[in-house]
Parts: C-alpha cells; sequence; structure tokens
C-alpha cells in the first residue's frame, strides 16, 4: 500500500482547500451521488474509520497501478491524498514496483505562495474517492463540482489530472 502519513500540522489546518471539498461532498451526499462515511461512535470509532480510509487509499492505489505501465507510473511526481472525514494522509512515490510503501515523506507543504514548493496533495473525501471508484461519476465531474481538488505545481497538477483521466479510462476499457 501507499505510506500512510501522520502529520501533525500547524493550527489543525488539514489544508486550506478541505473546507471546500467538505461542502462539495455534503452537497453529492445530499444528491444521493455519493453514500456519507457511517460515523459510528464508540470506544474504537477512530481506529474504524482510519483503518476505513486506509483500505480507500489502497483501492485507489491498486487502480493506479492497475492501469498504468511502471513507465507512466514512474513519470508521475510524488504526491499525497488527503481524506478529509479524519485528516488522513497517504503518499505516493512509484517505484518499478509499484508504489513503495515504505518511504517517510516529509510533512506536506500545505501553505506556502511559491509555486515550485508546493506539495503536491490531492484533496478529497474518502466518500467520493468510493463514489469515484465504484464508478458513480467521473473524474469530470470529481474535478469540476471539487470533490477532487489537485494543489500543487501546475506541471504536476496537470500530471496528476491526466493520471486520474488514465486511470478513470483504463478501469472502464477493463
Amino acid at each position: 500500500m501507499c505510506a500512510v502519513c501522520e502529520f501533525k500540522i500547524e493550527f489543525g489546518i488539514s489544508h486550506p482547500l478541505a473546507l471546500s471539498v467538505a461542502v462539495a461532498t455534503r452537497k453529492a451526499i445530499e444528491a444521493n451521488l455519493i453514500e456519507a462515511i457511517d460515523v459510528d461512535d464508540g470506544a474504537l470509532a477512530a481506529a474504524r474509520k482510519r483503518m476505513a480510509a486506509v483500505e480507500a487509499l489502497n483501492l485507489l492505489q491498486a487502480r493506479i497501478e492497475g492501469t498504468h505501465s511502471e513507465e507512466r507510473l514512474l513519470d508521475l511526481p510524488d504526491f499525497f491524498v488527503l481524506l478529509i472525514e479524519n485528516d488522513t494522509w497517504g503518499f505516493f512515490h512509484a517505484t518499478t514496483e509499484g508504489f513503495d510503501p515504505d518511504i517517510v515523506p516529509e510533512i506536506p507543504d500545505v501553505t506556502t505562495t511559491e509555486e515550485a514548493k508546493r506539495s503536491n496533495i490531492v484533496v478529497m473525501s474518502e466518500s467520493a474517492l468510493r463514489g469515484w471508484l465504484a464508478g458513480r461519476f467521473d473524474v469530470e465531474h470529481a474535478l469540476h463540482e471539487a470533490l477532487f481538488v489537485v494543489d500543487g505545481p501546475q506541471n504536476h497538477a496537470d500530471a496528476l489530472t491526466q493520471m486520474f483521466y488514465a486511470t478513470e479510462l483504463a478501469s472502464v476499457a477493463h
């Protein structure tokens, strides 16, 4: 699986765009486009939520690895995925064996205004990720409605956006 990161970002800001993704997610839930994540309470609720988020990241990883050649994977920039429901971060670094599960990345830079120093981050909800993986909507809808937001230097953001389109096209073809 990809590396799952435990970051403590100052002032509790997970990512400046997380709120807009949360609003878009709520709209999609209310429109019955995606399902809300179970908000079960109890002593183990946080652990179950984290395990579900990690499972969703594993599903994303498998979909990307299963639809891209080794060469295309290696061309991808390193990137983070933030699942906003419980601030679960995954880090994706491609190798010849797929994404490296053992890498320990630096904390992503989510606030810099200097484009070259910005981390590559895909901000999404677990609900939206699972909806997209299930084919309930396409990546065009996810990006247009801010269910997925790709943040980073423009050339890397473009590469990651194209990765989602290529992943979707290849998975439809299978």
